[in-house]
């Protein structure tokens, strides 16, 4: 069952918590300090042979952005979002060793794979990006010091509906997959539902516990679920690496909507997808914003600081 939202105050910080963790991240108490009262872990599912722990995250209201007179202009207005059904969200990012199987099972390759011009590299703070050839999510070059157990990178938003589309396909034909379900990238704001955490807060208050950023990620990448996660169970949703969202990027629309997406492109030639969540590039500042968006560019580029994870929701 879902914990019943804490409130700004008793809280504090996602990351003002007690962590009693079992293996496979399968279970997880959490206790609000200084009140003394637990709150119930969510609802939790394993995707046999690949090990990704879906968070059941209930049917629900939130705030989503920034209210009025933020220095975040595009995460204003504050719009309030009504879901009418719940769905369930990674506990972690999807790493290189899950979407290694999905590889190996499907023949899959990524363009930089093909080609072998290699991915846009962060090279330096303000953005700093440079095509590094030879890279690709096996080898993606710089400081970055991946294994299997860390965020897969260089994977763009087309390469993660394959994911998708392959596990959909996968659970199906086994069996477990709920009818009228699939899997599928988090729209924006399912994203940002479960990074709130039924808190209401809009920036971390102790960034080190639950995030791996610039100022203390050693310009890397780190394995999934290694620091604290938030009131919900859900990991690395500030930090490790920015995350792919199902729809596009555009202007809140303010007031009251229900299932919020962005399911048609914008007018705007120059809308891209949206990612949310910062990374191991991004310094603290931004690094520790709830709501942070970052929707200028090109879908199909392929960064070391952009990866993904999954949701599985009800489509019928």
């Amino acid at each position: 069952m879902t914990p019943s939202p804490v409130t700004r105050g008793r809280l504090g910080s996602f990351c003002r918590l007690v962590l009693v963790r079992m293996p496979a991240l399968v279970a997880a108490t959490f206790l609000v300090a200084g009140t003394g009262s637990a709150l119930r872990a969510n609802e939790q599912k394993t995707i046999p042979d690949l090990g990704v722990v879906m968070v059941k995250l209930e049917a629900g209201t939130f705030l989503l952005g920034r209210p009025p007179g933020s220095s975040e202009r595009d995460e204003s207005p504050e719009t309030k979002v009504t879901f009418t059904k719940g769905f369930w969200l990674g506990a972690t990012e999807v790493t290189a060793g899950q979407w290694r199987k999905f590889a190996d099972a499907t023949g899959y390759q990524t363009e930089p794979e093909k080609s072998g011009d290699g991915l846009m590299t962060w090279i330096g703070p303000g953005s700093n990006y440079q095509k590094q050839p030879g890279t690709s999510w096996k080898k993606p070059g710089g400081l970055l010091q991946q294994d299997d157990t860390h965020p897969v990178v260089g994977v763009n938003w087309d390469d993660a509906q394959k994911f998708c589309e392959w596990l959909t396909e996968r659970e199906r034909q086994a069996g477990r997959l709920p009818a009228g379900s699939v899997y599928t990238l988090p729209t924006e704001a399912q994203w940002e539902y479960g990074n709130k955490a039924g808190t209401g807060l809009l920036d971390l208050v102790n960034p080190d516990d639950c995030a791996w950023h610039l100022e203390n990620g050693d310009k890397t990448t780190h394995p999934v679920g290694t620091r604290q996660p938030n009131a919900w169970g859900l990991y690395d949703m500030v930090g490790n690496v920015w995350e792919w969202c199902q729809d596009w990027y555009a202007p809140y629309p303010g007031g009251s909507v229900t299932d919020y997406a962005v399911t048609a492109k914008p007018d705007n030639p120059r809308s891209m997808r949206n990612n949310r969540g910062n990374s191991w590039s991004s310094a603290i500042g931004g690094g520790t914003n709830l709501t942070n968006r970052w929707g200028n560019i090109p879908n199909r580029d392929h960064r070391t600081t952009l990866g993904f994870r999954i949701a599985l929701v009800e489509v019928r």
